[in-house]
């Protein structure tokens, strides 16, 4: 059982480091004491990289420990077994049943009756119904919390939105005396679920989406933790002894803090990276710094490799026709100094600017960044709604082409077309024409030739 906390296919599987991550967990501890009194789903939710699969395995971890743990499901979209609707209940069935003798024996004569039971459209929740007696009461020393994380990693939208009916359909109609925290990214089609009155009365919400400076100070915990474990190891002592401490020195630290954005992924890519037996930490530090000057063999690893795939996989969502305007879009969020008229924050760019640009319908920007909600923010301010990159490395990545390929987004290039759709638009707005065209940047990428002539009627002073 892949999917299960506990499973050798996740050892090692990432949990939160002693001291970090205090509040949410704080927080999920009070939802799970408040038992039968509080809301029988917590919807965890967060962008890629925040450390959402941690949390839930240390959740995990800890109920099971005090024997509230009822089963657990961890999905993985390129996992066999493990990215399907189809394992989920029966696996969750038989961790239920795992849990006393009398559960046992109910699935078992459950699926002698009846061994297609998972097969039928309402059949997983009657498979996980049919292991309780009825009425069934919410015991807090009995096991009945049930984890299921990375639900927007399953196939399909509809099969997400179906578990999310099922979850429904156990607590609400059947009465069942478990408890779901539910773990994903914030995808579109999960939040219009979730705000849906049913499963709303239900659900109590918990975002990651916190302010970046608490997040910043648990990056900051876990990076110091990791340096230094990496600074005393023994797999590393014929470097490091020669190495003079503290390593690294607070600036590196917190340029790698800048970095993440308040999020784990980046950090935890480079300690992986840094970590890594049989190289020097300090010449691989060096390497994450200086990326300009990086240069690695086929042999070796490439660094960010974990994180590269997860944004590949999230730009892959995209058809192929539609790449070109996503990557105009992306280069503006990316570029965002270039005509924004929100000045609150230079990482901020308005939709309305990006639609003028490129000449777009109104709305289409926020249709086309509708599947990127993990990877970008849509950012109230009283000027409107403006965007910005949730992972300031998201944007290191579309600038290097040997690490996003197909998705890079060159800044000359993109710079040229930019330059020649605010030029267009603001000769638009002045009433002007342009005569000869532009060239395009593949003909001239490092100038432009125009003839512009006023469309106005000249007039008598």
């Amino acid at each position: 059982m892949g999917a299960a906390y506990d499973s050798e296919e996740r050892d090692p599987a990432p949990r939160c480091l002693v001291g970090t991550r205090r509040e949410v967990l704080e927080k999920i501890e009070t939802w799970v004491r408040a038992g039968s009194g509080g809301t029988s789903v917590l919807w965890l939710h967060g962008p890629a990289g925040a450390g959402k699969s941690a949390i839930a395995q240390t959740v995990a971890e800890t109920r099971a420990g005090h024997n509230q743990l009822a089963a657990t499901f961890f999905f993985a979209r390129t996992v066999a077994g493990r990215n399907s609707i189809r394992y989920l209940f029966p696996t969750i069935a038989a961790q239920i049943a795992l849990s006393a003798p009398e559960k046992r024996q109910r699935l078992d004569g459950t699926l002698n009756c009846d061994p297609w039971i998972a097969e039928r459209a309402s059949g997983s929740v009657d498979l996980v119904a049919s292991l309780f007696k009825k009425p069934s009461v919410l015991v807090p020393s009995s096991p009945f919390l049930v984890i299921i994380d990375g639900l927007d990693e399953c196939q399909g939208h509809d099969d997400q939105r179906r578990i999310l009916t099922q979850v429904y359909h156990m607590v609400n109609t059947h009465h069942l005396p478990l408890r779901f925290l539910i773990v994903s990214r914030p995808e579109s089609h999960l939040l219009e679920a979730f705000e849906d009155p049913a499963l709303a009365n239900i659900t109590e919400m918990l975002s990651l989406y916190g302010d970046f400076q608490a997040n910043s100070n648990d990056v900051s915990t876990y990076l110091r933790s990791e340096f230094s474990r990496i600074y005393h190891s023994k797999q590393h002592r014929d470097i490091m002894e020669f190495v003079p401490g503290p390593w690294p020195c607070d600036d590196t630290v917190n340029t790698l803090i800048t970095k993440s954005g308040g999020y784990f992924i980046y950090p935890s890519t480079v300690i992986r990276f840094i970590d890594e037996e049989g190289f020097s930490p300090t010449d691989r530090l060096s390497l994450v710094l200086d990326s300009s000057e990086l240069s690695i063999s086929p042999s070796d690893s490439v660094p960010f490799a974990e994180l590269d795939r997860l944004y590949s996989q999230i730009l892959s969502s995209y058809p192929t026709s539609q790449l070109h305007k996503l990557k105009q879009i992306l280069g503006h969020v990316v570029f965002p100094f270039v005509n924004s008229r929100l000045t609150l924050d230079t990482d901020i760019i308005a939709p309305a600017d990006i639609e003028a640009l490129l000449c777009l319908p109104r709305g289409q920007v926020k249709l086309m960044l509708r599947g990127m909600r993990s990877l970008v923010s849509f950012l109230e301010s009283p000027l409107g709604v403006g965007l910005h990159l949730y992972h300031a490395s998201f944007g290191d990545f579309l600038h290097d082409k040997a690490r996003s390929k197909s998705y890079h987004v060159d800044s000359e290039e993109w710079m040229y077309t930019a330059f020649c759709d605010g030029f267009s638009l603001g000769c638009h707005i002045l009433g002007c024409s342009v005569n000869a065209g532009i060239d395009s940047a593949s003909g001239h990428p490092k100038g432009l030739f125009v003839a512009v002539t006023s469309i106005h009627k000249s007039r008598r002073e």
